[in-house]
C-alpha cells in the first residue's frame, strides 16, 4: 500500500489534536484535496467548542513522506484552498436545492 493511501485510510478514525495551550481535542476527516500540488486534509471538531463556530473547519497540509499534518501559517493561501474546497465539496454533495450556492 502506498503512504499516501496508507495515510488517508488512518484519517478515517477521529484524530486527537493539542492546541497552542495544551488543550486536546477530536477532529473528524471530513475530505482531502489536491491543491496546487500539495495534498490538503480538513477537519471539524467532533464536539462543539465554546467560542467556536460549530461548522469550523481545520486545515492542514499532508506530508505523506514524514506523515504529519503541517500547520498553514499564511492566512491568505488557507482562504484559497478552503474556497477551492468548499466549491468541490458542494459541487459534489449538493441537492438540487444547493445550486444557487455552487458558483
Amino acid at each position: 500500500m502506498d503512504k499516501e493511501k496508507e495515510l488517508l485510510e488512518e484519517l478515517n478514525e477521529p484524530i486527537e489534536l493539542i492546541d497552542d495551550e495544551g488543550n486536546k481535542m477530536e477532529f473528524l476527516h471530513i475530505g482531502t484535496m489536491d491543491f496546487e500540488g500539495k495534498n490538503y486534509a480538513f477537519f471539524q471538531p467532533c464536539e462543539s467548542v465554546e467560542g467556536s463556530d460549530p461548522d469550523e473547519v481545520v486545515i492542514f497540509e499532508i506530508d505523506v513522506e514524514n506523515k504529519t499534518l503541517l500547520p498553514i501559517e499564511d492566512e491568505d493561501y488557507l482562504e484559497k484552498i478552503f474556497n477551492q474546497f468548499e466549491e468541490e465539496y458542494y459541487a459534489e454533495y449538493a441537492g438540487e436545492d444547493d445550486q444557487d450556492y455552487v458558483n
